[in-house]
């Protein structure tokens, strides 16, 4: 008699091997979506510090004698809180939304209560206080998923 030498798989064995791939591929989505959730809801948290602080360091350039500020956007002598609003947003052009990157995330006016208002840094000026809002998750009612600042224009 001969002795038949195989080497190859069984059916069986290619069948297994496709099967775990399967599960392996079906539990690495689920992570990366988790992944990626929590990597947007930093980069709006970090849109929000990142404004707060440019609006605040450029109008102490102002207060420490500079003509303009926010790139030339903003003439100093005369400003006010919508003024600064209005040259933040022309400024801050290049940030985009987390949730929706073909759109800038830095606007003026509106509010961050609706679910469609995540991602973006809400300006909004009443006198010469300018408060900053970003909803940084869903649902944007809830007040946990909100961030708020205020920078006061002197």
């Amino acid at each position: 008699m001969k002795k038949k030498n195989n080497k190859g798989f069984t059916l069986i064995e290619l069948l297994v091997v496709v099967a775990i791939i399967g599960i392996l591929a079906a539990v690495g989505v689920v992570a990366y979506s988790g992944y990626t959730s929590g990597a947007k809801k930093q980069a709006a948290k970090s849109n929000q510090a990142a404004v707060t602080k440019y609006v605040a360091a450029e109008l102490q350039k102002c207060n420490l004698g500079e003509t303009t500020a926010m790139s030339g956007s903003l003439t100093c002598s005369g400003k006010t809180g919508a003024t600064t609003v209005t040259a933040s947003v022309t400024a801050l052009a290049d940030f985009k939304n987390p949730y929706s990157t073909s759109n800038a995330a830095v606007t003026s006016g509106g509010a961050s209560t609706a679910d469609t208002d995540v991602g973006y840094v809400r300006l909004n000026a009443s006198g010469n206080t300018i408060t900053i809002t970003t909803c940084f998750a869903t649902a944007c009612s809830t007040a946990t998923n909100v961030a708020t600042n205020t920078v006061v224009v002197e």
